[in-house]
């Protein structure tokens, strides 16, 4: 008998996990004006906690960053194909930071390895949003170069590369459409991406349903997720003005600060114990959302 009830439980489970549509359990609370500052202060207060464990998180951005640009100085297109690249990819680079500020949400002493391992809790969904966001660069660089190639296609570059392209009177018409372009995929990034990292790693959603569930949460809080857009935006080009240097600190403050903006932002009055930072390595045996 016991054995019975037993399989019928789990008959039952299974059942409820096949019929069930994650998408729709997942509720979005109705964000106030005032939660992008709120977030940047929680992320400020997160960085002060162990401010060399979250410098080592930004130093290895800047390092990449630097090392990339170095191949790519002597052409601007190139240069800024690789900050565009920085602005998509974050939110997959800045997994040890959610990992990090979990871990002192909890009251658990942060540590590089569990950062690391974060990677491994859902590794199909990083590398399925990994590879959404790869695509959506890959067809950044496409576009960039067709429109520099009917542009100055028929130039010769030589000398001070920048110089030549600024005294060109095409330079105007270029930067319009690249600058709008390239709006249009960062909204796409941003909103596919606001909540969709922190969201597979912590309740192990597929990628899917976390994209889904960014794409709703900008939709309704739109003014909301729009000036956090701004302060993101913002704050990068200030850690950029200061030669990647101000990127190893701005990174880990809007990677600490986007944690709270996705435990802000999806409803869960659970509060985080020590149980929600110890998380399996390689888990691929199909998980429920908690």
């Amino acid at each position: 008998m016991a054995t019975d009830a037993i399989q019928t439980d789990q008959h039952d489970i299974l059942h409820e996990e096949e019929e069930f549509d994650y998408s729709h359990k997942i509720e979005i609370r109705k964000l106030d004006s005032g939660a992008p500052m709120r977030w940047l202060s929680k992320g400020i207060r997160d960085f002060k906690v162990n401010p060399m464990l979250s410098l080592s998180y930004g130093l290895i951005y800047a390092v990449i960053g630097m090392v990339l640009i170095y191949f790519t100085y002597h052409n601007p297109i190139y240069t800024y194909g690789m900050v565009t690249i920085f602005y998509l990819a974050g939110p997959v680079v800045a997994v040890g930071l959610y990992c990090m500020s979990r871990h002192i949400e909890a009251g658990v002493k942060p540590e590089f390895r569990k950062g690391c391992k974060a990677l491994c809790y859902n590794p199909v969904g990083i590398i399925g949003f990994s590879i959404v966001i790869g695509m959506l660069i890959v067809f950044w660089t496409i576009i960039a170069a067709a429109l520099f190639a009917v542009y100055f296609g028929g130039m010769t570059l030589s000398g001070n590369v920048i110089d030549t392209l600024m005294a060109n009177k095409q330079i105007v018409p270029f930067a319009a459409i690249m600058l709008g372009v390239g709006l249009v995929f960062a909204v796409i990034s941003f909103s596919l991406s606001v909540v969709s990292i922190p969201l597979m790693t912590h309740r192990k959603a597929d990628v899917v349903t976390a994209m889904v569930t960014s794409v709703r949460a900008v939709k309704k809080n739109p003014v909301v997720m729009l000036t956090w857009a701004f302060a993101i935006v913002a704050l990068m080009a200030l850690g950029f003005a200061f030669a990647f240097i101000g990127v190893a600190v701005v990174l880990p403050i809007i990677g600490h600060a986007s944690w709270h903006a996705y435990r802000e932002t999806i409803k869960d009055d659970r509060v985080m114990t020590v149980d929600d930072c110890d998380l399996p390595v390689f888990p691929f045996m199909k998980g429920k959302l908690k």
